[in-house]
């Protein structure tokens, strides 16, 4: 019998915490209470574990956008969808001809037949 999905994602998520540092003494904060507020906005308590220290505060977090879109998604839930973060590198004939030097004979791309003359 397979593992449900939320033992599953417990066990894959462990030790992999988003951390927050207090502002006052450096210390770790943590999650006192939480609420939901939309499916994408969520509030929270903090608190300082240092006892000596005694910082709470608030916080939110929300989500902003997609980047790499859910293979269920949920019709009610409308993010943008972020640009890639990188270009595809051009293939080597898409490049012009390189020149071993400023005045030098041009070098064919890499990727290029030469064909040899005879004669």
């Amino acid at each position: 019998m397979s593992k449900p999905i939320d033992d599953a994602r417990r066990k894959d998520d462990q030790g992999k915490r988003a951390t927050l540092a207090c502002p006052h003494c450096r210390g770790a904060l943590r999650i006192r209470t939480s609420r939901t507020v939309t499916t994408t906005y969520r509030q929270f308590v903090l608190a300082c574990f240092n006892p000596e220290c005694g910082f709470t505060c608030g916080a939110e977090m929300s989500i902003t956008h997609a980047i790499s879109p859910s293979a269920r998604p949920d019709p009610a839930v409308r993010l943008r969808q972020a640009p890639p973060r990188r270009r595809p590198a051009p293939a080597n004939d898409d490049q012009p001809a390189r020149s071993i030097s400023p005045a030098g004979p041009e070098v064919p791309a890499a990727n290029d037949e030469v064909i040899a003359s005879t004669g």
